[in-house]
């Protein structure tokens, strides 16, 4: 009897050993993921910075004033005066829609009278 005893204590330490190394590498997969995942972060925002530094570049005021001297002729823009903008007052109202009424059907008494719901449905008999 103690030898099934041993041989299935046995069994067991090899099978919790095989469950322990099966975990163990499951969770270098899960650290090499999260490094991988963080080496992307910050490869991501590197370039957003180096995206921003750009467009702080190209957006420059003086840039922008040479590009639209430069081409003037093509784009025929004009400086913005007082007149060009607007209040709120100058802005119209959204019209009103009138509601829909639906037809109702009235009795010679002059009170409304419910529409009456058509039964297609036939009986058999």
């Amino acid at each position: 009897m103690t030898r099934y005893i041993n041989a299935l204590l046995v069994f067991l330490m090899v099978l919790s050993a095989a469950a322990v190394y099966d975990m163990k590498y499951e969770a270098e997969i899960a650290a090499e993921n999260i490094k991988q995942t963080q080496a992307e972060i910050t490869q991501a925002r590197e370039d957003i910075s180096l995206l921003k530094a750009e467009w702080a570049l190209l957006t420059r005021p003086a840039r922008m004033r040479d590009l639209v001297e430069r081409h003037q002729d093509i784009l025929n823009l004009t400086p913005l005066s007082s007149n060009h903008i607007g209040t709120l007052a100058d802005i119209p109202e959204k019209p009103v829609a009138p509601p829909v009424e639906a037809p109702v059907e009235r009795s010679a008494d002059g009170s409304a009278v419910l529409p009456q719901i058509q039964d297609d449905t036939r009986r058999v008999q």
